[in-house]
């Protein structure tokens, strides 16, 4: 079996993959550019503490603010870091099981390359599985888990 038409399409997925990372990239560096623009703005416009602390409490001037946080914490449970854990597990285990498949659809005379990466995906995707777990089993045990609004 011939395995010459998965590399034109091997390429081609690669080549689109990097382009969408790269223009997505720019895509949120020109955002957060803007934001940082227009953030400069407004606070340029405040000229004491006092018409700062005004704005502050109001609707939009809290909003304001808390787009300055570098850090949100919205989203950031512990359960967001589970689930893209165990996400990602799940998609390298698959990858490497179909890599490591297609190597022995051609009767081990194929390229080793695929049962090398193919090997090297599920042995990462196992590792994303364990620590999604450890993940759990830490939140689990700092109370993580019972501080969100859903339990």
């Amino acid at each position: 079996m011939d395995n010459g038409f998965l590399v034109p399409f091997i390429v081609f997925f690669t080549i689109g993959w990097i382009a969408w990372v790269v223009f997505s990239s720019i895509r949120r560096h020109q955002i957060a550019k803007f934001q940082a623009g227009v953030q400069m703005k407004v606070l340029e416009k405040i000229n004491s503490s006092e018409s700062l602390l005004a704005y502050a409490q109001t609707e939009a001037g809290s909003r304001f603010l808390d787009s300055l946080a570098v850090e949100r914490t919205e989203g950031a449970t512990p359960y967001r870091s589970i689930l893209s854990g165990v996400r990602a597990g799940i998609i390298l285990i698959v990858m490497g099981v179909a890599l490591v498949s297609v190597h022995s659809m051609v009767n081990g005379d194929g390229p080793q390359v695929c049962r090398f990466f193919g090997t090297l995906a599920v042995a990462l995707g196992i590792g994303f599985e364990l620590a999604a777990v450890a993940t759990y089993i830490l939140s689990r045990s700092f109370g993580l888990l019972h501080q969100d609004a859903r339990s």
